[in-house]
């Protein structure tokens, strides 16, 4: 089976039969342990290997902006001896800047050849780094096969299956080079969505707009007439206001977050990441979209909010039902996503097409597309 072009779900299913029941690639506790990458992620990583007592001699970073962190030297790959070379290395950096495959060659250029990508570490420290997007242990995604063939048989393409088979390998740890893959299309805004616009006024929902950038977006693509901007962290929320003061469109800034319904929720993080949290000490105002709007029609709904799509999914079917907007969600904030959400989305959506596209580095900017017909 070609991991990088390949259209056949059986064989996919083939695949996820022979790596069930495998044994998880485990860490020596007699070889010494490097962390590259010094991010919050890389620091978790480290603080996971202390804690289980494995021989952790430090970080690398390619340019260190600093000599130590968490009491831990920070090296560059020049300071690292030839003696250290067979030590393991883990990759500690999970985000969408740099593709896997190029944290990777950077690494093997530099000799070492014992590597622990970002999923051979949650597949053994899942427990202490807790919900990191789309990461999970393997077992999740083999164990989910027939979920994942509901949703490769709802898309409505041949590039769409093609994404969600590579997507799924690729976070298997077997497609390293779909890391760097994006598709050309605009995210959110593009071929699409768009078609069914042309001369019409569109009714905007943005759940997670962030500073505005979205907005800004659809006000290039589409004619707005109302727009509804939902971002509940207080400092993108002020951004967010002076974006669309900025402008001379009519929107609706509302600071809080959508979910199933009203309730007052903990929040944690910033910037891009601010999330919904058990632990968060923030706290912020939630409404679904069916209570916000009980009796309006929409016609496009944008959905990015960290995690919560399916709760936020839930709160809107009655307004989904009534308007047959356009929707566009992220599908890598957790690894059920690429099953969940679609199927929630299909229910609510009779007589829709569905696509999916990745739209930025390591399936982070993954996006379902729902286009009434």
């Amino acid at each position: 089976m070609d991991p990088t072009d390949t259209l056949d779900f059986n064989a996919f299913k083939v695949l996820c039969e022979s790596l069930s029941g495998n044994a998880v690639r485990q860490l020596s506790k007699t070889k010494p342990v490097y962390v590259f990458g010094a991010g919050s992620f890389g620091r978790d990583v480290a603080k996971a290997l202390k804690n289980s007592n494995f021989n952790l001699l430090g970080f690398i970073e390619t340019n260190p902006r600093q000599k130590y962190i968490d009491n831990l030297p920070i090296f560059c790959w020049s300071d690292i001896p030839r003696t250290d070379l067979s030590a393991q290395l883990l990759v500690g950096i999970f985000n969408r800047d740099v593709p896997f495959d190029e944290l990777k060659a950077y690494a093997l250029k530099a000799g070492f050849n014992d590597i622990f990508m970002p999923w051979d570490i949650y597949n053994l420290f899942s427990g202490q780094l807790g919900w990191r997007y789309w990461l999970s242990k393997k077992d999740v995604l083999l164990g989910n096969v027939s979920s994942l063939q509901e949703t490769y048989d709802l898309l409505s393409d041949d590039e769409s299956k093609r994404t969600l088979l590579n997507i799924c390998q690729f976070r298997l740890g077997l497609n390293d080079p779909y890391s760097s893959f994006k598709h050309q299309e605009k995210q959110y805004f593009n071929e699409l969505t768009l078609a069914s616009f042309t001369g019409l006024k569109c009714d905007y929902i943005d759940c997670g707009a962030y500073n505005g950038d979205t907005f800004l977006d659809a006000s290039f693509c589409l004619d707005l007439n109302e727009a509804y901007l939902f971002e509940p962290d207080p400092v993108n929320f002020l951004e967010l206001v002076r974006v669309v003061n900025s402008t001379k469109l009519r929107a609706t800034c509302l600071p809080m977050a959508v979910s199933d319904r009203y309730q007052i929720l903990s929040f944690s993080g910033a910037g891009e990441g601010g999330a919904i949290s058990e632990n968060g000490e923030a706290h912020i105002a939630a409404v679904s979209l069916d209570q916000m709007l009980p009796k309006s029609t929409v016609d496009f709904i944008k959905f990015d909010v960290e995690g919560a799509e399916v709760l936020a999914l839930t709160g809107a079917q009655e307004l989904i039902k009534r308007s047959r907007p356009v929707l566009v969600l992220s599908l890598y904030h957790r690894p059920n996503d690429l099953w969940e959400i679609p199927s929630l989305v299909a229910r609510y959506c009779p007589n829709y097409k569905f696509y999916l596209r990745q739209h930025f580095n390591n399936s982070f900017d993954s996006v379902f597309y729902a286009v009434p017909q």
